[in-house]
């Protein structure tokens, strides 16, 4: 036990001597210039572009910089980054613990309190899901080489902004079209991709189809609309569109888009945060409908009357993309080969999006174009097993490589209209998920 105390002690004093570099920490917060680096298996360089197709400065996480650095210069990187975990570690879990006890003491939590813990029930619950992600997070952190300082600031943010919709004793009041909340004081939506970038695996990433992103991009700017038809793995999908196509310099495709989100995420405690910072569509979700009744059950249909509305409304106004899974839900693990599959589509659901999209073009609005887009994301915050999750579900922090595939458009009328139209762009999505799950799942 003597010679374990003694080793600590000898770490704590020979590892803040050693350089940055060494201990696999970025000596100082930096922009990295516009380059060739790839992730692995992907379809574009990492290049970094505005909407006006400008080039900027943007930051490159560390474990992508070196994607097209020799091997032996990534062997170094990996082993030097190996030696100065326990420092790291040291340095995170210390500001944590910091960071925890100021919390406890501010004003947010003595306001609510009157005496008498303001974190009961349900509440108690969300703190205790969130609180058992810190470990996990913290050695996320720890291997991204987030700077201490960097570090410090956006777990502070991110316990005050998950705290105080805990507290809240009313939820966010989302409209049925809500737009992403960014400022004056807050932009949630860069909160919540910082939140989920060091979670994610950028090496063992994969980004596919960016021609096609680069065909949405155009259509979009000539005023036309997009409907993205997705599978649905995690809470962060939204987020991990943002990160992936910003590394590839198409961040602002993801910024812009329009997720059509079930009620859970806007009213889960710990949902609530991510899902201000994202444009979104809120509705009640065909699979969650039979939970309601009499009085209560209407009131969640005209709450999806007026969502329709909404789509009908941004359809007919034009250059709007949009994201939506027609399973109504997350993918689950199939009970018969153990592994995740993307879910089967509500046709109903598709059919809807159809026919709204073709009532706006023939009223003289834009003409609404499909892709199929599939998402491999299910190792970053997984869902529960079931089919059905509740608010306050347990979540996990690990990190994780992830990896989406944009397809070619296609066209309902030419697919066969709306009878079957709805199995062919499924049966695409299914077509890419199985591509990314070929390469993913060896990787990973």
């Amino acid at each position: 036990a003597a010679s374990v105390a003694a080793a600590a002690c000898l770490a704590v004093v020979i590892f803040p001597c050693m350089s940055a570099g060494f201990l696999g920490l970025r000596a100082k917060a930096k922009l990295y210039p516009v380059s060739s680096e790839r992730l692995a298996g992907t379809g574009g360089a990492l290049q970094r572009q505005s909407r006006g197709g400008e080039t900027v400065k943007a930051y490159i996480p560390v474990p992508a910089q070196s994607l097209d650095q020799p091997a032996w210069v990534q062997a170094v990187d990996g082993i030097t980054s190996a030696l100065g975990y326990p420092y790291r570690f040291f340095v995170l879990g210390r500001i944590t613990l910091q960071v925890l006890n100021d919390i406890k003491a501010s004003p947010v939590l003595k306001s609510k309190s009157g005496g008498a813990s303001p974190l009961s029930g349900s509440k108690s619950g969300a703190a205790a899901t969130f609180r058992a992600m810190l470990p996990a997070y913290i050695r996320a952190h720890v291997k991204f080489r987030t700077l201490p300082e960097d570090y410090r600031k956006l777990l502070n943010t991110s316990l005050t902004l998950v705290l105080k919709s805990i507290l809240a004793k009313e939820p966010f009041p989302f409209e049925p079209y809500h737009k992403a909340v960014r400022g004056p004081d807050m932009d949630y939506y860069q909160w919540g991709n910082d939140f989920f970038r060091p979670m994610v695996k950028y090496r063992s990433s994969r980004v596919d189809g960016i021609e096609n992103v680069k065909e949405i991009e155009k259509l979009l700017a000539n005023g036309e609309n997009v409907m993205l038809i997705a599978n649905h793995q995690t809470e962060a999908d939204p987020q991990v569109l943002s990160i992936l196509l910003g590394l590839e310099g198409h961040e602002g495709l993801a910024e812009q888009t329009v997720f059509v989100a079930g009620h859970k995420v806007t009213t889960d405690p710990l949902a609530v945060p991510f899902s201000m910072g994202r444009n979104l569509l809120t509705i009640f979700s065909k699979k969650y409908l039979d939970t309601f009744e009499g009085d209560e059950l209407e009131v969640k249909n005209a709450r999806n009357r007026a969502t329709v509305s909404e789509v009908s409304r941004l359809f007919k106004e034009g250059g709007h993309c949009f994201w939506v899974a027609p399973s109504g839900g997350r993918d689950r693990r199939s009970k018969e080969s153990g592994i995740f599959e993307p879910a089967k589509f509500d046709e109903s659901s598709v059919g809807l999006f159809h026919l709204l999209a073709q009532k706006a073009a023939k009223g003289g609005g834009p003409k609404t174009h499909f892709f199929p887009l599939a998402m491999w994301t299910h190792r970053l915050v997984p869902p529960p097993e079931g089919q059905k999750a509740q608010v306050g579900e347990g979540r996990s922090a690990a990190r994780a490589p992830v990896g989406i595939h944009f397809g070619s458009e296609i066209n309902p009328e030419e697919a066969g209209g709306r009878k079957k139209f709805p199995k062919v762009i499924e049966a695409a999505v299914w077509d890419q998920y199985s591509e990314l799950d070929k390469v993913l799942s060896i990787r990973s």
